[in-house]
């Protein structure tokens, strides 16, 4: 064989190996559940035209009510940009009581998935946002939450469907991005899965109030009368 024919044969199989490589299908994770997390699913084979893998998750503890949706699927669409995206955020209403909503968009390849479970809190800035929830309401009776660090307040309105469609109330603390503040703020109704964001606002964290030092703690035992009682009558008082 001479080294043209070797030179187009090795082209040929080059040019074979990228075809099949080009039209090898995307492999998504999917899975829709209203019962256990989709956490560790493996991916599954795509349709031929899937372009991207789609995420989607909200959960809630509010009150007795335990709610939690995910759907993991193939999608037809490129992610925004062309490139991995992801918007996830909790809003605390109290130690135990959340919202959590997770969206995720991942280019040619499997999403992982969020915890359908929040990062446990750590109350340790002192700043305090309104916190509340309420179900088929506009209002509900505000409390103070203390918030995390780099928190701010949130105040959420949405369309979510556990068994049956409600409008929730929820108010607390977010570690909400403030690009996402803006984009769910300014866009309107956006609906994602099965949860239609309604509305959405967000403001800073107000400084929580410092603590006023009790009576007994400035200057220790008081004078009576202006003026210092008699150290036998002030141990006859201890004795009493």
């Amino acid at each position: 064989m001479s080294a043209g024919t070797t030179s187009c044969a090795l082209l040929a199989g080059l040019l074979a190996a990228l075809a099949i490589t080009a039209v090898e299908p995307l492999s998504c994770a999917q899975c829709d559940s209203t019962l256990v997390s989709c956490e560790n699913v493996s991916a599954t084979v795509c349709a031929a035209d899937a372009q991207s893998c789609v995420a989607w998750l909200t959960s809630s503890l509010l009150g007795d009510t335990n709610m939690l949706k995910q759907n993991m699927s193939c999608s037809p669409s490129n992610c925004t940009g062309h490139g991995d995206t992801s918007v996830v955020f909790t809003v605390r209403v109290s130690g135990e009581e959340f919202f959590h909503f997770a969206n995720q968009c991942c280019q040619g390849r499997s999403c992982n998935g969020t915890s359908a479970v929040p990062a446990a809190a750590d109350q340790s800035s002192n700043t305090e946002c309104p916190a509340c929830f309420g179900y088929n309401t506009t209002s509900c009776t505000e409390k103070t939450q203390k918030c995390n660090k780099q928190e701010r307040c949130v105040s959420l309105t949405a369309d979510v469907t556990n068994g049956t469609q409600s409008r929730l109330l929820v108010k607390g603390c977010s570690d909400i991005s403030s690009s996402t503040c803006g984009a769910l703020s300014a866009g309107g109704n956006q609906t994602v899965g099965d949860v239609l964001l309604i509305q959405v606002n967000c403001t800073d964290a107000a400084a929580s109030p410092t603590p006023k030092p009790s009576s007994s703690s400035q200057g220790g035992l008081r004078a009576w009368g202006g003026f210092w009682p008699p150290a036998g009558l002030l141990l006859a008082l201890l004795l009493l």
